[in-house]
């Protein structure tokens, strides 16, 4: 499943890689994370869930920044497993920063998430449904923590 979007920051391209360098920071501003071990510089695990429609599946995922170009773009890779639900998930991020101007950067993302097992029989338009309106609730959860950086 592919998923693709991006969105604006107000605030330089240094200061947007700032926060998505710092995993711990940038754990609240992700929906469903209860928490975050790092474990190195490019290494960190996760407990998390999920509210899908009608249930919520609760995870432990394993992080690896794979690639990094400062101030430009990275690719980090998130595999894991459903606690309740068999299944595993792994869901490759690329994210890159563009300097649109005066401190605006635009944050483009893209997910490639596969699942097995019983995990990918929930079907992946209900999945997909879920991902997207995370991905936004992310992007929105950015956003709130540069305004009140700039306040």
């Amino acid at each position: 499943m592919e998923v693709t979007g991006s969105f604006m920051i107000e605030a330089s391209r240094e200061e947007v890689w700032s926060v998505l360098m710092d995993a711990e920071s940038l754990a609240g501003c992700v929906p469903g994370v209860e928490r975050l071990a790092v474990i190195d510089d490019k290494h960190y695990e996760a407990e998390m869930f999920v509210k899908v429609q009608f249930m919520t599946l609760r995870f432990q995922a394993a992080g690896e920044l794979k690639d990094a170009v400062e101030a430009e773009r990275m690719t980090v890779e998130l595999r894991g497993k459903a606690l309740a639900l068999a299944g595993l998930f792994r869901n490759q991020l690329e994210v890159r920063l563009v300097h649109l101007g005066d401190k605006q950067t635009e944050v483009s993302y893209h997910m490639s998430l596969q699942m097995s097992g019983r995990l990918a029989s929930l079907g992946s338009l209900l999945v997909k449904g879920t991902v997207t309106k995370s991905a936004a609730e992310f992007a929105e959860n950015v956003k709130k923590r540069f305004e009140r950086i700039s306040t």
